[in-house]
């Protein structure tokens, strides 16, 4: 065998043995991590809208620092149904909200 061919073959050879070197390196192939825990805030805002079926509650809410969020109009799932007890559309309430699962869900309820 004349070297050229030796050294093609060689590089075949070695480009069949990269895409799996190479997939042992993509984050696909190393053990899941676990996700980051949820950023818990406090913040205040006014009832918009109540969805009981789905345990949902839409709120205008002053800016909430601790979250980086300016005032907006949004929708917090909630931690427990008996969160929606006496919550009513146009009521000032305080909460306390995490993030579950890259959502924001209300915690706690509380007078503002």
């Amino acid at each position: 065998m004349s070297p050229r061919p030796a050294l093609v073959l060689a590089l075949i050879l070695a480009a069949g043995a990269a895409p799996a070197a190479f997939a042992a390196q993509t984050p696909d192939a190393a053990p899941a991590a676990k996700p980051p825990a949820g950023r818990a805030a406090k913040g205040v805002g006014v009832v918009t809208e109540i969805n009981a079926e789905e345990a949902v509650v839409t709120l205008k809410h002053e800016p909430i620092p601790a979250l980086g969020w300016p005032t907006m109009t949004m929708p917090f799932h909630l931690a427990s149904p008996d969160l929606l007890k006496g919550l009513k559309v146009g009521q000032k309430i305080a909460f306390d909200t995490k993030e579950a699962e890259g959502l924001p869900e209300i915690t706690a309820i509380h007078k503002p």
